[in-house]
Formats: structure tokens, C-alpha cells, sequence
């Protein structure tokens, strides 16, 4: 009963990642802003007794890493430098040198972050955010120390993929009404043409078009769940037995029609550049594996799927495609990098804090205009400092020269798993979501771990498993 309450526990989750279900605890004044506000999630509470389900059937692991540390704590200087003598360095209890594990970089961030609240102008939203950080940090320990090997990546991607589905009907039905469906239980936004705030643009006929949100607070974060969403169909696609195949292509086509109705712009475009990507491996790199009839069934029913969207909203499609530098969305992006760029400071004005520090540096700003940079690595620089930055930057560089290390690149699943991970971080140089809200940290830290799986788990390469 036990190990089935962990396992639907853990399911559930990834597949109500979006759901924006929250109580607010703390929000200064009485001018609610998002970035200023402290909130408890419903996936806080699942993420928490996960944990504890871990803590519970690991202790005798854990307990091993505390003697480890106490072995190693009379030579400490030898655990974080021996480099060059790996087998030395290990000694009787099996630990290299951490100056080559990007787990050292992610402990030595989480660090910097402590130290720079020291900065902050509000000791409460340092103190949550940085709670955030470890919270999310130990979620990434989590899935690539023990959620993947216990519970399957392949069905882990299928919860990913079924919460596609799910998201996906929500979006489309909120495009095609142009207002919000009044799911509240779920923590959907109030979406209506005449309000303020909601995330529209014009079509070619000049009619106020609303973007699709999902269950989530921003249509762009709904596009990046549906991007791995996709991302996890290809993977069961090609490397698992699906028995309803046609129930299944009609998923996907719901989640791609989900996806463009969001009509989130980078994240359109990353789905289309990996595309291209994966067609170029495959025409080049991997000419004698390719997954042959499996292959030109999603190229074309995709390319079907692309055209019909495009052909029903063709004056919708074509106002999106056209970006100008006078456009609201564009100039703020560059307002809230010069800011962030103006000044330097070694350990930043503390987590959580961009919004206050631009309120004491530009108090006659509108309120709506007191945001985050829209840059994840920009805002790291103003909160966590120029430190800060770099610890995280090497933290990404070593997870990234791991996987090339451990993998050599010498299967198509494995780039393919590389150009999700490099999706994502080129889409943190164009939103703060992956930072700043619930449902962004997920994604992120769950595509950092994507790095750390272990080909010996049973999810790669085998077509043993079969899902309806």
C-alpha cells in the first residue's frame, strides 16, 4: 500500500506540474505582486512527502554519505583538489575529487545564494526564494538519485506526456472561447478580452486574440511543459511498444494544437529547430539507425498537423510571426536587461530581490512594470551576483561535459536529450518563469537531471515496455 501511495504520488506530480493550485501567505502592502508574494503549492505538498518517502527508504544510504563526510573531514582540501590521481582520491570509501562533480557547483551556489541575503532588502522573499532553491536542488538530487531508477523514466515521460493531453485540452478549449473555463480548483487564470494584464495580441483584422494559458499563470509556461510534453511522445514513439497508436497520434495532435495556440514564440521556434537538428542527425550521423516507417509517420503527420493549424488561423499566425523592435513585449525584454546590466555587484541584491531593487531604483515606474528581468542568467548576475553567475555557469558547463564523458555521443537519444536540455536554456535568455514561478522551476531542474541519467536504467533503447 505503501510503495503504491509513493509510486501514484510520484506520477501525479509530473503530470500536475502546470496546475497552479496555491494558497498565499505573505504579499507586502496592498498591491499584490506576484514577484513580492510567498505562496505554498499543492506540488509543495506532494514534492514534500515524496521526500520524506525517499528520506524513509534511503537511510541507510544517507547514512553512508555522513561517514564518507566524517572520513573525509580531516582531509578536506584532498577531497575538493585531488584531481589527478582519481583512484588515490577516492580512498576505502569510493570519493573522487569534487572539483570535477557539477553537484559540488550546484552545493557551492546554493552557498553563494545564503551569502548574498546578507544584500536583501527583504529577509522574508530571500529567505523563501532561497528555501525554493533547495527545495528544487534536492528535487534534481531526487530524480537523478532515486525517482528515475525507481520508477521508470519511460513512465515517467508518459505521465509528462498524459499531462500534455491534459494541458493541451484546457489550452484549446480556452483559445477557441477566447475566456478562461472556470477552473479555479486548478489555479487557472481569469482570462477575458476587456481585462488588463492577459496575455493577447492583435490578428490581421484587428481583433484581440487571447493566447491559450492552460492551468498555468503565462502561456509560455504552458508551451515549455507542452515542448517536453512532445519531446516525451518522440521518446515512447521510438523506443517503447504503443499499442492504441492512432489514440496516441490523437494525443499528440491535441498537444501540438495546445502548443501553437499559445502561440508562444520562442518556444514555436525551438520545436521547429529541433526539428531541423534531428533531421540533420539522422540524414548524417545516423544513416543506419534510422527508426524507418516510426519516423516519416511523426515527420508527416506533424507537418499535417502544422498546416491545418496554420490554414484555420492564418491572421492569427501570420501577426505572430512578424516581430518589430517597437513591440511592448520586446522593449521591456530590453529595458530589463539594461537595468539588471547597470550596475555589478559580487553577490547581488539577494534571492528574490530584482523587484525590490528596481522599485528603489526606478520608484516612478507603473507597478505592472516591477518584474523580474526576463533573463534567467541576468537575474542570477542582479540576485545571486557576479559569483553567483559563475558558480551556476560552471555547475551547467560540468553537467553538460559529464553526459558527453559518460554517453561519448554515440546514440541519437542521447543528442536528443542534449538539445532538450539546450532548449531550455536558450529559453531562460528570453523569460524568468525557470526561475521565478513553481512550474518553471520544475521543468528546469527536471531537464538538469534529464543530463544525469544512466543508460543501465530501463528506459533507454529497449521496446520491452508496452503502454496502451
Amino acid at each position: 500500500m505503501i510503495v503504491k501511495s509513493e509510486q501514484f504520488l510520484f506520477y501525479f506530480l509530473f503530470f500536475a506540474i502546470p496546475l497552479q493550485t496555491r494558497k498565499i501567505l505573505y504579499s507586502p502592502g496592498w498591491y499584490f505582486n506576484e514577484w513580492q508574494s510567498v505562496s505554498v503549492y499543492a506540488t509543495d505538498i506532494i514534492l514534500l512527502a515524496l521526500f520524506a518517502f525517499w528520506l524513509a527508504n534511503s537511510y541507510q544510504k544517507l547514512s553512508y554519505y555522513v561517514l564518507r563526510i566524517m572520513y573525509y573531514g580531516k582531509n578536506f582540501k584532498s577531497l575538493i583538489l585531488n584531481t589527478k590521481d582519481p583512484v588515490k582520491a577516492r580512498g576505502p570509501l569510493g570519493f573522487s575529487g569534487l572539483i570535477q562533480k557539477p553537484d559540488f557547483y550546484l552545493v557551492l551556489f546554493m552557498a553563494a545564494a545564503a551569502v548574498s541575503v546578507i544584500n536583501s532588502s527583504s529577509v522574508v522573499l530571500s529567505a523563501y526564494n532561497l528555501l525554493k532553491l533547495v527545495e528544487f536542488a534536492t528535487f534534481y538530487f531526487y530524480v537523478k538519485n532515486y525517482a528515475f531508477y525507481k520508477f521508470g523514466f519511460s513512465k515517467s515521460l508518459l505521465f509528462i506526456f498524459l499531462g500534455g493531453v491534459f494541458q493541451a485540452g484546457i489550452a484549446v478549449l480556452q483559445f477557441l472561447k477566447q475566456s478562461d473555463l472556470g477552473l479555479r480548483i486548478l489555479g487557472e487564470s481569469v482570462l477575458a478580452p476587456d481585462l488588463t494584464g492577459v496575455a493577447s495580441f492583435f490578428n490581421l483584422n484587428g481583433e484581440k486574440i487571447i493566447r491559450a494559458y492552460g492551468a498555468t499563470p503565462h502561456p509560455n509556461i504552458v508551451a515549455a511543459y507542452l515542448f517536453l510534453s512532445i519531446f516525451s511522445f518522440y521518446f515512447l514513439w521510438f523506443y517503447k511498444k504503443i499499442k492504441r497508436v492512432n489514440s496516441a497520434f490523437l494525443s499528440y495532435a491535441l498537444i501540438l494544437f495546445g502548443f501553437f495556440s499559445t502561440f508562444s514564440r520562442v518556444a514555436i521556434f525551438l520545436l521547429f529547430a529541433n526539428f531541423a537538428v534531428r533531421g540533420g542527425l539522422l540524414s548524417f550521423l545516423f544513416k543506419k539507425n534510422l527508426f524507418g516507417r516510426r519516423l516519416v509517420r511523426i515527420y508527416w503527420f506533424t507537418g499535417v498537423v502544422i498546416l491545418i493549424f496554420v490554414l484555420a488561423f492564418w491572421p492569427e499566425v501570420l501577426s505572430r510571426v512578424k516581430i518589430s523592435s517597437g513591440e511592448e513585449a520586446v522593449r521591456l525584454r530590453v529595458f530589463y536587461n539594461k537595468e539588471s546590466l547597470s550596475s555589478f555587484n559580487l553577490f547581488g541584491a539577494g534571492p528574490g530581490n530584482f523587484v525590490n531593487w528596481l522599485m528603489a531604483k526606478d520608484p516612478n515606474l507603473p507597478r505592472n512594470l516591477f518584474q523580474p528581468v526576463h533573463n534567467i542568467y541576468l537575474l542570477i548576475f542582479s540576485e545571486n551576483g557576479f559569483l553567483g553567475l559563475a558558480i551556476f555557469a560552471a555547475f551547467l558547463a560540468f553537467l553538460v561535459k559529464d553526459f558527453i564523458k559518460r554517453t561519448k555521443l554515440e546514440r541519437f537519444h542521447h543528442y536528443s536529450i542534449l538539445l532538450v536540455f539546450s532548449s531550455f536554456l536558450f529559453l531562460g535568455f528570453f523569460d524568468h518563469f525557470l526561475w521565478t514561478l513553481q512550474q518553471g522551476r520544475f521543468l528546469l531542474w527536471l531537464v538538469l537531471a534529464l543530463l544525469t541519467i544512466n543508460e543501465n536504467d530501463d528506459m533507454i533503447g529497449k521496446q520491452s515496455s508496452s503502454y496502451a
